[in-house]
């Protein structure tokens, strides 16, 4: 006989479960927008091995989109305050 366990989820335990799943999914389709948008500016198709891309981008999404917001904010902010440093030397 095999005995079966009963696991009782608490509320709190699924909204958490549910907010991480929506975050993974946010994620997924950043990443998978990302990559479609790489492919077709270099004009290649979809690469040498899209499977592996898609594996990677499954994989790791929770931590590649994160971490390319980021590097595309402090980019921006760069650019920004490059173009307000010419014009304020443009004046002067």
């Amino acid at each position: 006989m095999v005995p079966f366990v009963v696991v009782r989820i608490h509320e709190g335990q699924l909204k958490l479960y549910y907010m991480l799943l929506g975050y993974y999914v946010i994620c997924i389709i950043y990443c998978f927008y990302q990559l479609n948008k790489k492919y077709k500016t270099r004009g290649i198709g979809y690469g040498i091995s899209p499977e592996m891309d898609a594996i990677m981008v499954l994989i790791m999404a929770w931590v590649l989109a994160p971490v390319d917001v980021s590097l595309t904010w402090i980019r921006m902010v760069k650019e920004a305050e490059e173009a307000k440093r010419r014009n304020s030397n443009r004046w002067v």
